[in-house]
């Protein structure tokens, strides 16, 4: 099998955060999907099992995404995704809101953001695929989303080995 074929679906990078009592957690990921913009539009977002924002999502049963724009820089880009939520601030010197959902969002070269519930949770071994429900949303910049792709080409961006779309 070519992995590489894998490359060529389109991406985005985003911000997910949640909290549970005092424990906050956020991290990066690329893989988050908009299945039904009825009603109550409902969302896929897949988190690394290794990773503590997924361990506080299925304590919270809530998250927030942050969409990235493709002024992202990698001060920001590797403080989320490269560092674990256990061991460093991550929200310190980071601009965000709290929702209304009292998590924060991530406000810092975003283009949007989603508040949303969690309500099913799948097991794909590695990673957990959680299917939301928005709650609330907001458009707060006019920038271009980041794209994985961008990441890669322009940025320069590597991607961590939790990531979804990691290949050896």
């Amino acid at each position: 099998m070519e992995k590489e074929a894998f490359f060529d679906m389109s991406y985005g990078l985003y911000i997910i955060t949640s909290k549970f009592e005092d424990e906050f957690a956020g991290c990066i990921v690329n893989t988050v999907v908009q299945a039904t913009s009825e009603d109550k539009p409902k969302l896929v977002v897949i988190v690394n099992k290794e990773n503590t924002t997924n361990e506080v999502m299925k304590k919270s049963k809530k998250v927030n995404i942050s969409i990235l724009s493709n002024k992202a820089d990698m001060l920001l880009i590797g403080k989320f995704g490269f560092r674990n939520s256990k061991e460093f601030d991550k929200l310190k010197d980071t601009e965000y809101i709290l929702g209304t959902n009292n998590i924060p969002i991530v406000t810092e070269k975003v283009v949007s953001y989603v508040e949303a519930n969690i309500i099913e949770e799948i097991d794909t071994g590695t990673h957990t695929v959680f299917i939301l429900e928005a709650t609330n949303s907001k458009k707060i910049s006019c920038e271009e989303p980041l794209t994985y792709k961008y990441y890669h080409e322009v940025i320069k961006g590597k991607t961590p080995p939790k990531a979804s779309s990691f290949s050896r």
